[in-house]
Parts: C-alpha cells; structure tokens; sequence
C-alpha cells in the first residue's frame, strides 16, 4: 500500500469511529437528545463527507488498477 492511501484509510476510519460514538451518546442519554437536534446538520455533513472519502478510494482503486494494466500491457 502506498502511503496515499493509508493516509486514507486512518482517516475514513476515525470518522467512522466517531460517527459510532455519537450515536452511542444519543442511544445513552436520552435527555441529551433533545439539544442535539440542532446539531443534526452536522451529522449531514460528516455522512456527505464520508460519502465523498468513499468515492475518492473508489477513484484511487481505479487509478490503480489502470496503471497496473498499462504496466501489464509494456
């Protein structure tokens, strides 16, 4: 692996650790959800963001995969 996409990688992780944890915080305190509420963009925004990590890995995985081929191909 290259060191582009370990970058990668520990980055997708953490924020799906922390999307793990804040939904453990509201499954857990109940009164606390009610302050949340307007904080629920946020969480719009770290699902959009994880939506575009996501495509970025599936364009580095293809990059990949063409240079491998035109390697192959030499």
């Amino acid at each position: 692996m290259n060191i582009r996409r370990i970058v990668f990688l520990l980055i997708f992780g953490a924020y799906h650790l922390v999307v793990f944890l804040f939904t453990l915080l509201v499954e857990f305190k109940d009164g606390y959800i009610y302050t949340l509420l307007n904080k629920v963009s946020l969480f719009k925004y770290g699902a959009l963001l994880g939506l575009a990590l996501f495509v970025i890995e599936f364009l580095f995985v293809r990059n990949d995969l063409n240079a491998s081929k035109q390697d192959d191909g030499i």
